[in-house]
């Protein structure tokens, strides 16, 4: 993925050269430019960039002040003719500081540093995501309102849910309890498995399943081992994903 840049640079000749030279970076991607430090606060707030190479001496604000301003905070590149900013934009967690006028050996080691950082912070954001994934909390018991009481029914004792009319039921082995939760939300919840959704309006447990046989116009019905042998249509829309699951060890 592209690093969405912005250029801020209050002389015309500055900002189109820096321009022309960040342009041979494949991995940049030049979304916005501004001329003065107001302008720069809409437009990085407009495009709220990853990466902003940001002049410091500008009409109206300066380049920290545009810093103060912004509500994103992106990766810095001070490019400056003044080098007594130096220390100051280091304490802004700048990736690099540039005195101009700068080389285009410079530029390109300064926006290596920028895409090794981005990797590495790619790099982060997959491992922080691979472990909230494998912490990822399933329904294992379910709670029921039967007259004045509550009933805990664990994960094992469901054998399908199914929607009618306006209520969702949870289906043990002969009875029915109405669920406070949508067999969308209940799809996003329940171990996946353990859990299929088979049709628009029914979800089963695998474990619980008997037999499947065909039925007519090659549609299917998917039998459950309860007592009373619920038999649950199979919706063709929901096919594939079935027959995938009941393959996978």
């Amino acid at each position: 993925m592209r690093i969405k840049t912005v250029i801020v640079e209050d002389e015309r000749h500055s900002l189109e050269r820096l321009r022309d030279m960040l342009s041979g970076f494949d991995q940049l991607e030049i979304s916005g430019e501004a001329t003065d430090g107001l302008g720069a606060v809409k437009v990085i707030d407009r495009i709220k960039p990853e990466l902003v190479f940001l002049d410091i001496q500008m009409p109206g604000i300066n380049g920290f002040e545009v810093l103060a301003r912004i509500s994103v905070r992106p990766m810095v590149i001070f490019v400056t003719a003044y080098d007594q900013y130096a220390l100051k934009a280091f304490e802004e967690n700048a990736v690099d500081y540039i005195l101009k006028p700068s080389s285009r050996k410079r530029i390109a080691a300064a926006v290596e540093r920028v895409i090794a950082r981005h990797r590495l912070v790619d790099s982060q954001l997959l491992e922080t995501l691979r472990e909230a994934l494998s912490k990822r909390r399933f329904l294992q018991r379910f709670a029921v309102k039967v007259c004045d009481e509550i009933l805990i029914i664990p994960e094992s004792d469901v054998f399908c849910f199914k929607a009618e009319d306006k209520y969702v039921f949870l289906c043990t082995d002969g009875k029915e309890f109405i669920i406070d939760l949508t067999l969308k939300e209940l799809e996003l919840r329940l171990d996946p498995d353990i859990f299929c959704r088979i049709h628009r309006s029914s979800i089963v447990s695998l474990n619980k399943i008997k037999r499947i046989t065909r039925w007519f116009h090659g549609d299917h019905i998917v039998e459950l081992s309860d007592r009373n042998c619920t038999r649950l249509k199979l919706g063709r829309n929901f096919h594939r994903s079935f027959t995938e699951k009941l393959k996978a060890p």
